[in-house]
């Protein structure tokens, strides 16, 4: 399972989801926007980690946008773990 502690790890995550929807037949191009909505979500990551670097210190907003972009990765991986299956 794929996971990410900063934003500088979705560029391996990144590959490795995007490379997993690829190999869907059925559903491939809808897998590919939720990976790119994920990826909005570590932009948001990125700008906090600059807020985190002036402040010293971790937030709670970048603590929760961790948690949540690691809950939608576990989601997406599901999500194509259940498309392969069932397209056999």
């Amino acid at each position: 399972m794929a996971e990410i502690t900063t934003s500088l790890d979705w560029a391996s995550v990144s590959i490795e989801l995007e490379n997993a929807a690829k190999r869907m037949k059925r559903h491939g191009s809808e897998m590919l926007k939720i990976s790119s909505n994920i990826g909005d979500m570590v932009k948001l990551l990125s700008e906090e980690e600059i807020n985190c670097r002036r402040m010293g210190k971790q937030t709670r907003q970048h603590r929760e946008l961790v948690a949540k972009i690691n809950q939608e990765i576990a989601q997406f991986e599901q999500y194509v773990t259940f498309g392969v299956l069932l397209s056999g």
